[in-house]
C-alpha cells in the first residue's frame, strides 16, 4: 500500500508513548466545495464530528500525532523489518 501515490503510511511507535488520539482512530473528509468532516471511532464508539471547530481541533491533534510519527521511508523500512523478523505459519 505504501507504492500506491495516494496513500502515505506512517508509523507511531509504541516508543512515543501516549499522545493525543491513543486508542482513537480518525478519518477526514472533504468534498469539492463543502466543509471537512471527521469520522471518529474509539473501541466503544464511532461518530460523524459535523462542528468545523471540533474537525479543526481533530486536525490539530492529528498533526501532532503524525509529527511523532516515522517518516514514511522509515515507516515502510519499520513493517518490512518487522515482517521478516516475525514467523508466520503456512496456510493450509
Amino acid at each position: 500500500m505504501n507504492e500506491q501515490r495516494n496513500i502515505t503510511i506512517q508509523v507511531v511507535p509504541n516508543s512515543v508513548g501516549p499522545h493525543a488520539l491513543t486508542n482513537t482512530h480518525v478519518m477526514f473528509m472533504r468534498t469539492t466545495g463543502g466543509p471537512a468532516v471527521a469520522w471518529v471511532e474509539t473501541g466503544y464508539s464511532g461518530e460523524l464530528v459535523e462542528d468545523a471547530a471540533a474537525v479543526e481541533r481533530l486536525q490539530v491533534r492529528y498533526d501532532l500525532v503524525r509529527d511523532l510519527a516515522l517518516s514514511p521511508v522509515e515507516s515502510g523500512k519499520f513493517i518490512m523489518d518487522t515482517l521478516e523478523a516475525t514467523s508466520c505459519a503456512p496456510l493450509t
